[in-house]
């Protein structure tokens, strides 16, 4: 007996319903990633590239911690709400790097350049 167009539907429903909560998953997940450079170089090389993907300065904010930590931020500047943040820490001669996606996805263009710049 083949399957009513009812029991169909629920079956897309549901496929549909867990897609787009695995897809929220990965936006508020985090990555990290080892470095060997210091956390300094790792934002500038950050900065440089986000430069180049022609997002506007009033749109990064970069904070340097006493302990030589570095933060980079995407944010909006009229809501002052972070969309993408990159926390580099000190970890031996290198750093460690934390991205916190804040609800969006990451795309291929940005998990290449935080990956080029931890390398």
């Amino acid at each position: 007996m083949p399957p009513q167009p009812s029991s169909l539907f629920m079956r897309g429903l549901l496929f549909v319903a867990l897609l787009c909560a695995s897809l929220a998953a990965r936006a508020d997940s985090t990555l990290q990633l080892p470095s060997d450079k210091s956390p300094a170089l790792v934002a500038d090389c950050l900065q440089q590239g986000i430069r180049r993907l022609k997002i506007p300065d009033d749109y990064v904010k970069r904070d340097t911690a006493t302990d030589k930590a570095e933060s980079i931020r995407l944010l909006n500047p009229v809501s002052n709400k972070t969309s993408l943040q990159v926390d580099i820490r000190p970890q031996g001669e290198g750093s460690q790097l934390q991205v916190d996606q804040n609800g969006i996805p990451l795309t291929p263009p940005w998990l290449r350049l935080i990956r080029r710049c931890a390398e």
